[in-house]
């Protein structure tokens, strides 16, 4: 479905849809594309596309910029969810291709830059929508369910349970990571220090769930020390601690982030500085093997069952989930 809707696109953007690639036996990795995609700078754009969308002056000076520097953005999404070695990574890259290619033959032409943005845009969006990995409630339930935690100072609780309170929002958000997994996260009603997340590979199957509390918005702006609730924690619970050791730098640049408040883009002017120091925070990290709970007060509490952090090499920047 994903290829067939691609083709669809690509054949009724007017773009050019013929390969623009270099044949080569090696698998295009579009998350590996994703991570060194760059902004077009206006204050020195380096080529004559740059300079004709940093000099518009359509809807005022910066309406251009700002709706190229959204595109790449969305660009850079679908390419992680794109995947290694698919059609899809293949399809996109090309398209992004024949859309620049395009964008060049408008010249300095307000107008045609405007509508070429506009089309492309509009159309990233299905597509982003397309490579999104659901998250099934059947899927998160066949990896969490029976499950009893126990969270400090409070009474034992089905974990499936306290992962869906912190998921009461609609629509979840999202975010493919650099390793092709996707990361929803969510609050609960009228208590956003109450969050959850689950980590899903790109067939939809569970890979991690967390229960997280009292850490979001610890660095409001304006504070350079972090103010944690007393009870703050995160925990994690995997059947494979392999996927704590792959997904454990993505979580730990969304902690960073939900202690920001998901409002800090880190290449901004002025950000970085804040985003070193929510990455700086110790966070109140623990894990839990869901294979193996023990029987305490009649209930298999996975409590009983820690994991320990592995060493892991590699950050992900807060500023992946900035929205």
């Amino acid at each position: 479905m994903r290829r067939i809707f691609l083709s669809i696109i690509l054949s009724t953007a007017l773009w050019p849809t013929g390969s623009v690639l270099a044949v080569d036996s090696t698998p295009l990795n579009c998350p590996a594309i994703a991570a060194k995609m760059t902004y077009r700078e206006c204050g020195n754009p380096p080529t004559p596309v740059g300079k004709a969308i940093c000099n518009t002056k359509l809807r005022g000076l910066d309406y251009l910029p700002l709706a190229d520097g959204s595109i790449i953005g969305g660009y850079v999404k679908a390419l992680r969810a794109a995947g290694i070695g698919t059609a899809d990574c293949r399809a996109l890259l090309e398209w992004h291709a024949g859309y620049e290619k395009q964008l060049a033959a408008c010249g300095t032409n307000d107008q045609c830059l405007l509508k070429t943005m506009e089309r492309y845009g509009h159309a990233l969006v299905k597509i982003e929508d397309r490579l999104q990995t659901p998250l099934s409630d059947a899927a998160l339930q066949r990896f969490a369910g029976g499950v009893w935690w126990q969270s400090p100072g409070e009474k034992p609780t089905l974990l499936l349970e306290r992962i869906r309170r912190g998921l009461s929002l609609y629509p979840l958000p999202h975010m493919a990571l650099p390793n092709g997994n996707t990361l929803y996260w969510g609050f609960q009603p009228h208590n956003a220090t109450l969050q959850s997340l689950v980590i899903v590979d790109r067939q939809g199957t569970v890979q991690l769930v967390g229960a997280v509390d009292g850490i979001y918005l610890g660095l409001p702006e304006g504070k350079a020390v972090p103010q944690l609730e007393p009870d703050a924690q995160i925990a994690l619970f995997v059947r494979d601690a392999q996927a704590l050791q792959q997904n454990l730098p993505a979580i730990r640049g969304w902690a960073a982030a939900s202690i920001l408040g998901f409002n800090v883009e880190c290449n901004a002017p002025g950000a970085a500085a804040r985003c070193k120091a929510a990455e700086a925070i110790a966070l109140p990290l623990r894990a839990y093997d869901l294979h193996c709970p023990q029987k305490v007060h009649g209930k298999a509490l996975v409590n009983r069952c820690p994991l320990p952090l592995p060493p892991v090499s590699g950050e992900v920047s807060p500023g992946l989930f900035w929205q």
